[in-house]
């Protein structure tokens, strides 16, 4: 991680840096983030932890209780009160809890009963509380078969109190009476189970099953060490964020994004990523920026063709250069009528203005990769690339090269050492900062002037439109926009078929001849001469 300090006069206090989140702990809001987005595993655990339950519910055998109630009663003795009698009583009660699961009286339930069990069954059968504010002895039997249980509830009930009084037989002082222990209540029939308990059982799986999806989601997101915030990937590169670029279903047409759109918030971060771009380039004119971006897919393309446009509204003339010779696809998307390209020029095969193409934005034109070439990395290498560009500075203000990824290959840090500077795009949630870490070291070790990061595919939460508030409406966000081309005097389409007065302004390219230092390109446009001084 790259930390910075400022610099502070005397008397004054040391900034400390500012630890990102995201790290190794979360905000309550992302991990409330990760709940959302990991719904369908929450849903899928919960729905596994009914169903699990269900099964267990299912297989479980039931169970039937009967119960029976004594009320224990200690007539005085000779010269004693009742209070201490009751006293006597409250002091015997948990004895007599613990003697209903004495083996020698279990034993003799068994034989007054007549229930199929043997005695450790029986034993986890029987369960006894006494309550000594009410004097109450409270007996339940539990066991598979209700008629087994009210038998033996009902054997307790007759059984119970003789045993207590010929335990105490030779332990009762002489003119005391015995204890009596009365049935106050039951044996209960029981004709329901009380166990299982299936809401309950079904509600404890619910339960577990969601907090088991949770758990997962989090524990997903904990383990993910990709960028997702601006401050995580300004604390990760140490470089400056250029521009914010939302996630948008406009982004993923090339031909979309070349059209007038004022009040696009995707054209918006483009036109941000041009203003910090001349703002850093301004100690040192820069004609050619490379786009690159630490791996495949995130959104490189987008970014190279969205600064190139801005900087075509601003007036300049821009050229975007495809670099990526494996993968060819900007003349397929922005449906260009030439296949040929970059390489086919490399190659030889073709001189460069026959590869030159017009955009459907006015100012801005492009060049293809072309032919897919056996090499492409010997081939971006060779001695013709520095010549090409410098052929194409002479007659582009802006040349926007769109390279390779820079993992796992070398291309994209070739073209970045050829250019001005270098613009790195990071998609949301793409990269890790460590794989970041290797490309930006691929950059340097070519001595590439990295410019700064270009954050793509964000969310609304991180994007340029949650911090300053989306346009009140398109119809007034467009009364208070200038619309660039006007200010240049360009026409709109089908206007220069109405002007008949040969002017040579910038949106008069098809009407100039063909000579001088202009060349023709097959669809009869005429390209940009060469820039002079």
């Amino acid at each position: 991680m790259v930390q910075q300090t400022r610099q502070t006069g005397p008397g004054q206090r040391a900034e400390q840096p500012r630890t990102p989140s995201g790290g190794g702990s979360l905000e309550l809001s992302e991990y409330l983030r990760a709940i959302v987005r990991g719904w369908w595993i929450v849903l899928v655990c919960a729905v596994a932890g009914l169903g699990a339950a269900a099964i267990v519910t299912e297989n479980m055998q039931p169970q039937y209780q009967s119960t029976v109630r004594f009320l224990v009663v200690s007539p005085p003795a000779t010269g004693q009160s009742a209070l201490q009698s009751d006293e006597l009583s409250r002091g015997r009660i948990a004895t007599y809890a613990a003697l209903v699961k004495n083996d020698l009286f279990v034993e003799r339930i068994l034989r007054d009963s007549g229930v199929p069990v043997d005695g450790a069954q029986a034993l986890d059968a029987i369960s006894a509380s006494g309550d000594r504010d009410t004097l109450l002895l409270t007996v339940v039997v539990t066991m598979p078969d209700a008629s087994d249980a009210v038998a033996a509830a009902s054997a307790i009930a007759k059984n119970f109190g003789p045993a207590v009084n010929e335990l105490e037989e030779g332990r009762r002082p002489e003119g005391s009476s015995q204890t009596v222990l009365t049935v106050v209540s039951g044996p209960t029939p029981e004709d329901a189970p009380v166990a299982p308990r299936v809401g309950l059982n079904l509600g404890l799986g619910l339960l577990l099953g969601v907090a088991l999806g949770i758990g997962i989601a989090v524990g997903r997101r904990l383990m993910d060490h990709s960028l997702r915030t601006p401050e995580q990937v300004e604390a990760a590169t140490g470089l400056p964020l250029l521009a914010r670029i939302p996630h948008a279903s406009a982004a993923r047409s090339f031909e979309k994004l070349l059209q007038r759109r004022s009040d696009s918030l995707v054209d918006e971060a483009g036109r941000r990523l041009r203003t910090n771009v001349d703002h850093l380039s301004q100690s040192q004119h820069l004609h050619s920026v490379t786009v690159t971006s630490a791996t495949a897919g995130e959104g490189k393309t987008t970014a190279a063709l969205l600064l190139a446009k801005a900087w075509a509204e601003s007036g300049h003339t821009v050229l975007l250069l495809e670099a990526d010779l494996r993968h060819p696809e900007l003349a397929l998307e922005l449906g260009l009528a030439k296949t040929t390209g970059l390489s086919n020029v490399l190659s030889g095969q073709l001189p460069l203005d026959k590869v030159i193409q017009r955009t459907a934005f006015e100012g801005l034109h492009t060049i293809g990769a072309g032919t897919v070439p056996l090499q492409p990395t010997e081939l971006l290498s060779s001695k013709q690339t520095p010549l090409v560009l410098a052929a194409l500075k002479e007659r582009y203000s802006r040349i926007v090269v769109d390279a390779t990824a820079l993992q796992p290959l070398s291309d994209g840090a070739l073209m970045g050492s050829l250019t001005d500077g270098v613009v790195v795009v990071v998609r949301h949630e793409r990269v890790t900062r460590q794989m970041l870490a290797l490309a930006l070291d691929n950059l340097r070790a070519v001595d590439s002037r990295i410019l700064g990061v270009a954050l793509n595919a964000l969310p609304d939460r991180f994007a340029e439109a949650h911090r300053r508030g989306a346009p009140r409406t398109r119809r007034a966000h467009r009364a208070e926009t200038v619309d660039p081309g006007r200010v240049r005097g360009w026409p709109e389409p089908g206007e220069a078929a109405r002007h008949d007065d040969g002017g040579s302004g910038p949106g008069r390219e098809k009407d100039r001849g063909s000579g001088g230092s202009a060349a023709d390109d097959p669809d009869g446009a005429a390209l940009p001469p060469p820039r002079r001084g």
